[in-house]
């Protein structure tokens, strides 16, 4: 992929879903036709139903405006949820689906359902490497503000302005209020911006060793599927703890598998739900087999107590 413009909204996250699926640690539960799902994926998915959210609203921009979403950064073990591209200047956003929660805010502090987090620490550092990567390669001077996007949070206080006193500028704003937060007075010139899009769709700004990454299309298409066959479950999904190493999916892991084919949506939920059954019974037979060995052991044990304990019987009866 030369231009990141062809990737989709939470790519690497619906990526990593899909594998997720494949590999069973995503799968119904043909026993009480129930989800299971481990902790880890379930954040996942929820990270792609907020930045799906958030670029349904970004697309209303319109013209003089340039999206970019899920761009890998560094080494690819981690990418910025979207980055905006216009007039009124440039904006890395970080999206959080934060479901009726309080979020309260205060220079860098920040708490979200009682809970304190970094997310403006991290902001800053994701709008500060941005302009850096940005102004190098553009030969401009490129100032970025960070934005934390929430989606359908409860109640937002923020006590104080959020961010470091020398740093870039941060914005915490809910979903409805974005593109207000972008839109502002003109601070580049079409110029100006035409250099920095320039700089901003080529992989190689923002990623040491930018590989291809899988057709937006197709992996929008599956996650369609995935979401079909298990999103209204996930409600009264079964939550194991996570049974996979992955901190964060890989932002540029190509899976020519999944390029290669051409199964329609209907067919690869069929076909992940027949490969994915399998673990969860070996497990089941596992355990099964287990408790019936164990069981034939203790009958052992005891049969040769009773026998020692009758022969000892007889011994003192002959005496």
């Amino acid at each position: 992929m030369s231009d990141l413009r062809e990737r989709a909204p939470a790519h690497s996250l619906i990526d990593e879903l899909l594998r997720q699926w494949d590999l069973g640690t995503i799968h119904v539960d043909t026993a009480d036709n129930s989800v299971v799902i481990d902790d880890e994926a379930l954040g996942w998915y929820r990270g792609v139903i907020g930045e799906r959210r958030i670029a349904d609203l970004l697309r209303e921009l319109g013209e003089g405006w340039t999206v970019l979403h899920s761009v890998p950064v560094g080494k690819g073990t981690s990418d910025i949820d979207h980055v905006v591209i216009g007039p009124s200047g440039v904006f890395t956003i970080n999206t959080k689906y934060s479901p009726n929660k309080d979020v309260w805010a205060s220079g860098l502090g920040m708490y979200v359902g009682g809970f304190k987090q970094q997310y403006i620490r991290n902001s800053v550092g994701e709008a500060r490497r941005a302009s850096e990567l940005l102004s190098n390669t553009s030969r401009l001077t490129v100032p970025v503000t960070g934005v934390l996007a929430f989606v359908d949070v409860k109640n937002l206080t923020i006590k104080t302005t959020p961010g470091e006193d020398d740093g870039p500028e941060i914005k915490i704003v809910r979903d409805v209020r974005l593109l207000a937060a972008l839109r502002g007075q003109q601070v580049f010139s079409e110029e100006q911006v035409a250099a920095i899009v320039g700089a901003a769709v080529r992989p190689e700004t923002w990623h040491q060793s930018p590989s291809d990454s899988t057709k937006a299309n197709h992996i929008i298409r599956e996650f369609e599927a995935l979401e079909a066959e298990v999103g209204e479950r996930l409600a009264v999904a079964r939550v194991i703890p996570s049974q996979h190493t992955a901190r964060r999916p890989s932002k540029t892991t190509a899976r020519p598998s999944r390029q290669s084919t051409n199964r329609a949506p209907s067919s690869y939920a069929n076909t992940s739900r027949q490969s994915t059954s399998r673990s969860p019974a070996n497990r089941s037979r596992k355990k099964k087999e287990t408790a019936t060995e164990r069981m034939v052991s203790q009958l052992l044990i005891a049969g040769v107590g009773i026998v020692v304990f009758l022969g000892a019987a007889a011994v003192l009866m002959h005496r």
